[in-house]
């Protein structure tokens, strides 16, 4: 009798013909699959990128002199502003034919409040399709995306992201130095 030694050596060099080209590499295998995976991720456009949303930012609107006046048309005339300013203790609806509008805080019940007096908006001027969106320092991008939502969804098409001088209260008349 043999061996366990004597057996385990017969038995490879029996396999020595099969096995001589030596043993597969998976490395190139590997490759490929992982390529496939980076492209089909890359090329998803399931139900999960469809619910993202997407924003239409115009530019926000800009002052025009008497001079200019003349060489533009009825339909690039903004005749009425509205601005909505988000800081951290809340948001400020402003509109140049009067409302000056606090809303407290930057929760859910802020949101709603914010799109019903946005409709209110929308209603009395029908015409007044843009809205600038500014928001201070330190709001956090998720706040500033949950705003342009309610804005959508309040019927604005055309926002604008607008921004403000840091040091713009300190150049203001009258603030403390």
């Amino acid at each position: 009798m043999a061996s366990l030694f004597h057996r385990a050596k017969q038995r490879r060099a029996e396999r020595a013909s099969v096995t001589a080209s030596g043993s597969i590499n998976l490395v190139p295998l590997v490759d490929i699959l992982t390529s496939i995976v980076f492209f089909s991720l890359l090329t998803y456009t399931g139900a999960a990128l469809a619910a993202l949303t997407a924003f239409d930012l115009s530019l926000p609107p800009v002052m025009v002199t008497q001079e200019q006046l003349g060489n533009r048309t009825e339909k690039d005339i903004l005749s009425l502003l509205l601005a909505v300013r988000i800081g951290d203790g809340g948001l400020q609806v402003e509109h140049s034919e009067g409302l000056n509008q606090r809303i407290a805080g930057l929760d859910e019940n802020a949101l709603q409040q914010l799109e019903s007096v946005m409709r209110q908006v929308r209603t009395r001027f029908p015409q007044n399709n843009d809205v600038l969106v500014v928001p201070s320092d330190e709001v956090s991008y998720d706040d500033v995306v949950r705003v342009f939502e309610r804005l959508k969804v309040a019927g604005y098409s055309r926002l604008a992201l607008g921004n403000r001088a840091r040091d713009a209260q300190a150049a203001a008349p009258g603030a403390r130095r």
